[in-house]
């Protein structure tokens, strides 16, 4: 009676470490970046904010690209349309948030007056982690229930 959903279940378990992997890769990177371009002179909101949506742009594109080319890859795999889907809108909204993230915790930390090399990359890593397993998690009970 079951064995549809928990088919599918395991195959999105299979799947949590890539994306949680992706969604990592995004944010330390954005974070690296972000710590590299160090602003001259005191902090100001309007630079940061454009260079924050950039990233979430360029988060977008990449997610869609990502979550499109896993996606096949398990619908390929196992088939399953659903799955398929919830890999990609999941990827996607993971890498969006970690590109996001990625740059925020820099600009915060510099905002409070505080040096983003000392704690930016495991708050930020933690951030990504926690929205990447709510959205796909969230995303995986909403389509499959």
């Amino acid at each position: 009676m079951f064995e549809g959903v928990l088919a599918q279940a395991i195959v999105l378990a299979m799947f949590i470490p890539v994306v949680l992997a992706l969604a990592e890769s995004v944010s330390i990177q954005s974070l690296t970046l972000a710590i590299e371009l160090r602003p001259t002179g005191t902090f100001q909101w309007g630079p940061a904010l454009r260079r924050l949506r950039r990233e979430a742009l360029v988060g977008a594109l990449l997610g869609l690209a990502s979550g499109a080319v896993v996606g096949l890859v398990a619908l390929i795999w196992r088939g399953v349309a659903p799955v398929a889907m919830v890999l990609w809108l999941g990827i996607t909204l993971s890498v969006i948030t970690a590109a996001a993230l990625g740059l925020a915790v820099p600009v915060a930390l510099r905002a409070a007056r505080r040096n983003p090399a000392v704690a930016a990359g495991p708050v930020a890593l933690a951030m990504t982690d926690i929205a990447t397993l709510f959205y796909y998690l969230g995303l995986a009970t909403w389509v499959l229930h």
